[in-house]
């Protein structure tokens, strides 16, 4: 990608420790007022998610959830993690951006850590003697996951912030409005150009020249992946949402 945030979400809570502290203390709030800033201000753009999680059983903007405030907070209040990285994806698809690989660390250990009071609990439904433990575990990953999304959110905002006053604030070229506006890009109704292999999905760009990556196992949809182009350039490319792995996309050079 072309450019890299602002800031590092470990250096977000320096940079806006105002915000940084009002996120930790009103996660719920923080994700809708988020999602309203980098929407513009216009929520007739809202879907859930902003469709970075559709499935084959869901697909954002066909359940009432376009444009409807409500669903915005329903989403933020009970699916607070979606809500965060949802916004952080459509900024980074918004204006071209590559997190840095410290970012990436920090939220990898924090599915770690999630993952790993998952275990915990379940063993100690099995084991009771596994109880303290797990409520530790559960504990320290609760935390963690507080901080985590707090650096995300004001990372994020720090980003608009800092667009808005440098000018800079326009959307990339090639930018299709997120998850749910890639999803449903026109098809061959639509412009009237064969559809195109349902095994393939391509990455928007203005570039012509494209090399085939095959998304490996665990890799989804927002993930930086570094590859080689075949110029022997190593580059980072994000996998497009509705990418899964196994899939092929074309990646740009």
């Amino acid at each position: 990608r072309a450019n890299m945030f602002k800031t590092g979400m470990k250096d977000a809570p320096c940079a806006d420790p105002a915000f940084c502290c009002v996120s930790c203390i009103c996660p719920c709030c923080v994700n809708c007022y988020l999602r309203h800033e980098a929407l513009d201000g216009n929520l007739d753009n809202y879907t859930c998610c902003q469709g970075y999680y559709d499935c084959m059983c869901f697909k954002a903007g066909s359940i009432g959830d376009q444009g409807n405030p409500c669903c915005l907070c329903l989403e933020g209040t009970f699916c607070e993690s979606c809500a965060v990285s949802s916004t952080r994806m459509y900024i980074m698809d918004k204006y071209d951006i590559s997190s840095d690989p410290c970012d990436r660390r920090i939220i990898r250990f924090n599915n770690c850590m999630q993952l790993l009071a998952c275990i915990c609990t379940i063993l100690a439904i099995i084991d009771p003697s596994f109880r303290d433990c797990a409520e530790l575990i559960r504990f320290i990953a609760n935390i963690v996951y507080a901080i985590t999304a707090a650096c995300m959110n004001t990372q994020v905002h720090y980003e608009i912030g800092e667009r808005k006053k440098d000018g800079t604030d326009a959307p990339a070229a090639g930018f299709a409005g997120g998850g749910a506006s890639y999803n449903a890009a026109p098809k061959a109704d639509d412009m009237g150009r064969p559809p195109q292999d349902p095994t393939v999905v391509a990455v928007p760009a203005p570039q012509q020249r494209t090399f085939p990556v095959v998304i490996p196992d665990g890799v989804f949809a927002g993930t930086q992946l570094q590859v080689q182009a075949p110029t022997g350039q190593l580059m980072m490319f994000s996998v497009p949402p509705g990418a899964t792995p196994g899939q092929q996309v074309l990646v740009p050079y």
